[in-house]
């Protein structure tokens, strides 16, 4: 089973938080799977990687356009069924659970709206259900 954090928001934006966790995990030597179910969503996520913080660049790529022979550390996809050599999922859209025991972390987020937060207890139960190391962690993602 996997362990899963999930982040609660309190306000901010949820990207912001994906990246924020993201290169969190980055600088702690983990490969890295960012899965968004949207391309919309990959390419916010691929323009904010370069952006979300000053002196924060995370090396990434997204998945159809990456280096096979100079892999990157985290790579954007719109599917986490394989995870390629990564460890960690950081979930910017909630993740098909199918996925999920393929690695060691999981990242999911709790966002601030209502309809959000109810989306996120409903994975949180069934996460527990199935067996998961669940923990929950507070996050501003200004």
């Amino acid at each position: 089973m996997s362990r899963i954090d999930f982040y609660r928001l309190s306000a901010g934006d949820p990207l912001q938080a994906a990246c924020l966790v993201t290169g969190k995990a980055y600088r702690a030597g983990y490969r890295v799977r960012l899965f968004a179910a949207d391309e919309s969503r990959l390419a916010e996520l691929d323009r904010r990687l370069w952006t979300f913080r000053q002196n924060a660049f995370v090396p990434h790529a997204v998945r159809e356009r990456r280096d096979p022979d100079f892999p990157e550390p985290v790579v954007l996809a719109g599917d986490c069924a394989d995870p390629e050599g990564a460890a960690v999922l950081v979930c910017a859209s909630a993740p098909p659970e199918d996925c999920l025991d393929r690695y060691e972390r999981v990242a999911d987020f709790v966002p601030a709206d209502p309809e959000g937060r109810s989306a996120a207890r409903d994975r949180y139960a069934r996460y527990r259900d199935a067996g998961h190391d669940l923990h929950v962690h507070d996050l501003q993602a200004n």
